[in-house]
């Protein structure tokens, strides 16, 4: 019989061989990034929106696990719950039932959400809720074209990555899905003439980007709704990064009076705890799929469901409702927001504020850094340093964990846990405005020459590579769409 697992010591030696296995049996690549940044972090437990280093040092996470780890690290809730379930011992996927859970789960989901998206299929991940969305559509439709706004996300499987607004994420795994096209972000025009075509299946919309976190002016996205309705294309809004709280409402698309025939959500749907996903759609979408017993499991996932993650997403909605943490995302964002504009608007770097509630996005207007032209060794290669600079210097001098998600043209990300308090803002507010300033006292530049300054000339030019393959959100069309087609 097998021996018992000793967590605690396989975590230490695990750790000190962490980079040899990760360059020898993982991603090289995201090795050779981190220590070209030098933004990698060790870190050995974490507990609300915190993480504590080898060293002992607190840092407050702004990436929250790409915000996923929305109600913070090790809830007493959700982690009480989950042991239930584990000292339980109760039958789980057995599949031909209808589990208890999976049916409040959906009950729950559907109450939270209050929209006319009401039936739910429940799925690993946020991309795999994407691809059912693409199903569903197209069945429910009997059309196959997809389209979405350039400058999206929506995630990296090959359904998926048909409507990436990055270049650089689709190259080399082509040719992707027929009849996904992107469409000028915001123009309206362009949409209705896509359109008007009535081979649309569905559009698919981020109420705000989670690359470029731009959001529509006040009202486009009724008007997206009302032309699609016109059309009889189905309105998808991906709602995995922007749902549950993070933008001070449930959706964010509640906050432009948008009721989406088909929601997308993961992400802090489980608080982190569990992989798991939701597709939500309208009863005239699922009974077009599921129109009688022999597709009745027409589309189908050997994990979903699985009672963990039922049990994480019930336990973590009663957080979010409970402790009132879709005001408190409103509250705290708009705290941080105020303090961090009249701090930082005196630096020329400073190109103002993205995003909306804890979902924030800081533009860095690199042409305005004097850290270029400090550096005229490295001309251009160092240009998509600047936004890791800028992270580093946060993490490094001011323990705050953070992801800049353009390269050429840089837009620092925060995601932290909604339940930061005041507190956390009084720290990260004045982290800001001094990391900003760095880029313009030169001293950003003095550490990273030394940094850079005894790469060889092969790994720099790979670090930018990676760097800039990794965060520059392309805005250009998919190889497969014709520019007459606009």
């Amino acid at each position: 019989m097998a021996t018992p697992l000793d967590l605690n010591q396989l975590l230490c030696d695990a750790a000190d061989e962490a980079t040899e296995a990760h360059a020898r049996h993982g991603n090289l690549a995201f090795v050779e990034l981190l220590e070209a940044t030098g933004n990698r972090v060790d870190c050995i437990r974490g507990s609300g929106p915190y993480l504590w280093e080898r060293s002992g040092r607190r840092i407050l996470d702004c990436m929250a696990g790409y915000g996923a780890i929305a109600i913070g690290r090790g809830h007493p809730i959700v982690t009480d719950a989950l042991r239930q379930c584990l000292d339980g011992a109760s039958a789980t996927w057995v599949r031909w039932e209808l589990a208890p859970l999976v049916g409040r789960a959906a009950k729950e989901l559907a109450k939270a959400t209050d929209g006319k998206a009401r039936r739910v299929f429940f799925t690993n991940s946020g991309t795999e809720a994407m691809e059912a969305a693409i199903k569903y559509a197209r069945r429910a439709t009997g059309r196959h074209g997809l389209l979405a706004w350039e400058g999206a996300f929506h995630g990296l499987t090959c359904g998926a990555l048909s409507l990436n607004g990055s270049a650089e994420l689709r190259e080399g795994f082509g040719p992707l899905l027929p009849g996904a096209a992107l469409v000028p972000f915001g123009d309206l025009d362009a949409l209705e003439r896509a359109l008007a075509r009535r081979e649309i299946a569905a559009m698919f919309v981020e109420p705000i980007q989670g690359k470029t976190l731009r959001t529509l002016e006040q009202g486009q996205l009724r008007e997206v709704q009302r032309l699609c309705a016109l059309a009889g294309t189905l309105l998808v809004a991906d709602e995995v990064q922007t749902g549950c709280g993070r933008t001070g409402s449930f959706l964010a698309c509640q906050n432009d009076g948008v009721d989406p025939d088909i929601v997308l959500l993961s992400k802090a749907l489980s608080g982190g705890a569990v992989p798991v996903g939701a597709m939500l759609m309208t009863d005239e979408v699922a009974d077009a799929v599921h129109p009688s017993l022999d597709r009745a499991i027409i589309h189908s996932s050997t994990f979903h469901e699985g009672q963990l993650a039922m049990v994480a997403v019930l336990a973590t909605l009663k957080v979010i409702h409970e402790d009132g943490l879709v005001q408190r995302s409103a509250r705290l964002g708009t705290l941080l927001r105020h303090r961090c504009e009249r701090t930082c608007a005196g630096h020329p770097a400073f190109g103002g504020f993205l995003g909306r509630g804890l979902m924030v996005g800081i533009r860095v207007d690199v042409d305005r850094v004097p850290s270029l032209s400090a550096l005229p060794w490295v001309g251009p290669a160092i240009r998509p340093l600047i936004g890791q600079a800028l992270v580093n210097t946060l993490l490094r001098r001011h323990g705050v964990l953070a992801q800049v998600t353009g390269a050429h043209s840089p837009v620092l990300k925060l995601l932290p846990p909604m339940v930061i308090d005041e507190r956390d803002i009084d720290h990260l507010a004045p982290a800001l405005e001094r990391s900003i300033g760095a880029l313009q006292d030169g001293s950003l530049a003095d550490a990273l020459g030394r940094a850079l300054g005894s790469m060889p000339a092969h790994a720099l030019r790979r670090a930018a590579q990676v760097i800039s393959a990794s965060y520059l959100p392309s805005v250009d069309r998919p190889d497969n769409l014709a520019s007459s087609d606009w």
